[in-house]
């Protein structure tokens, strides 16, 4: 999602966001940064050096919400909730935060009327933690509503395996 660059008296560090916070610190430490990543601005300091980078336009959606005062505890944070409620890819994601004029292009348009939240009100990382959470939700609600419409369509069955059965690849 996101590739992070810090460069610390001569030593250079490349880190792939999200990652394990406890891999983060042990990153930071191995070029000598003694900074705990909660309270590392990514913007760097005076002698810790940061470029972010991202190869997706999910990152680039996250890189242009982030401020200048975000701490890389806040932005892997805000990485790893994004990579869990998007488990299949982001495009969905995106089209609820940017919805697309021709519906034909939107690929969200079809999970709007499980949405139960309104959209955040919130700015920055925290609103990307929130709408995270919101998309989250709102997939939840999708399957259970197309779980009952299975459930509806076959009461014969007994067994528990039809829940399993390509649910996800429509």
């Amino acid at each position: 999602m996101i590739t992070a660059v810090l460069e610390h008296r001569g030593d250079t560090l490349a880190v792939e966001l999200p990652c394990r916070l406890c891999g983060l610190q042990e990153d930071l430490s191995s070029i000598g940064i003694t900074w705990q990543a909660s309270s590392l601005p990514v913007s760097g300091t005076g002698n810790i050096h940061v470029s972010l980078t991202a190869d997706e336009p999910v990152g680039e959606m996250v890189l242009s919400r982030m401020g200048c005062a975000d701490l890389f505890l806040d932005l892997n944070r805000v990485c790893q909730e994004i990579d869990r409620a998007c488990p299949f890819g982001y495009d969905e994601f995106l089209d609820m935060l940017s919805p697309k004029d021709d519906p034909a292009c939107d690929h969200y348009l079809l999970y709007r009327k499980y949405e139960l939240a309104p959209p955040s009100t919130a700015v920055g990382l925290k609103y990307l933690e929130e709408e995270a959470g919101r998309y989250r939700t709102t997939m939840e609600n999708y399957r259970h509503a197309w779980l009952m419409e299975m459930e509806e369509a076959e009461p014969e069955r007994t067994d528990d395996s039809w829940e399993y059965e390509e649910e996800w690849e429509r």
